[in-house]
């Protein structure tokens, strides 16, 4: 019985190493490269956000007052319906003297507005900055469209990942190939925020100047890496 045992377990080491011989030697031939397909898309959303910051000695006051501001933005807001918006960053917090006194309470709340129509956007940020001052602005390519884009890059780049891989296994001599393995990653590189310094400038009537906007362009990015095994085929 012993003998059986030991028999048995020689033949399943065998078995397991000649296995594992056959998988290595599976991985002869191959070779692993990437495809990098890029395109300049030109920006059609707008974010801007915009801040109120207010100081007062009585935080109770301060606190109504950067509430009241806040809802009368958003009042205002409500007549633009192509603009959605998000109110964030909204703190009370105390101020100190240097040898550690109260000395007035700072509030301040942001509100972050998005659209695709500049003219509606200029709009309403002319009416906001009475009260608000604008933070920052940032260009970008809508959700729904970048992954239209992505999509018809991603069949490109699939074409060249293809007709590179037919390329390299017969310049070196084999009569087909197969894949092994591939991944795809898209991406966008995000426009520099631009801070819309033309928006500070006073109107001799206390108005204030519309802001202008230049939307740019974005560039998109899809990277297709894979391996393939060339075979030597009759």
């Amino acid at each position: 019985m012993h003998y059986i045992k030991q028999l048995t377990a020689i033949m399943l080491l065998s078995m397991l190493t000649l296995t594992v011989f056959a998988s290595e030697s599976n991985k002869y031939n191959r070779v692993t490269f990437q495809v990098t397909e890029q395109k300049d898309v030109s920006n059609d959303e707008i974010t801007v956000t915009m801040s109120i910051e207010r100081d007062n000695q009585d935080a109770k006051k301060l606190a109504d007052d950067i509430n009241q501001l806040t809802r009368s933005a958003n009042t205002t807001i409500k007549e633009f319906p192509a603009i959605s918006s998000s109110t964030s960053d909204y703190s009370i917090r105390p101020i100190y003297t240097r040898d550690n006194r109260l000395d007035h309470w700072r509030g301040s709340s942001s509100i972050t507005l998005k659209s695709q129509d500049n003219s509606e956007m200029a709009a309403l940020v002319q009416i906001l900055q009475n009260t608000m001052a604008i933070q920052s602005t940032r260009y970008s390519v809508s959700p729904d469209r970048k992954e239209k884009i992505h999509t018809s890059m991603i069949e490109t780049a699939l074409k060249k990942f293809n007709g590179r891989a037919q390329l390299v296994s017969k310049s070196m001599g084999f009569k087909k190939f197969r894949l092994v393995d591939i991944n795809i990653n898209n991406s966008g590189n995000l426009p520099r925020p631009v801070y819309a310094m033309a928006a500070a400038r006073e109107m001799s009537d206390s108005t204030t100047a519309a802001p202008s906007f230049e939307s740019g362009t974005t560039t998109l990015t899809v990277n297709i890496s894979g391996t393939i095994e060339m075979e030597v085929a009759p």
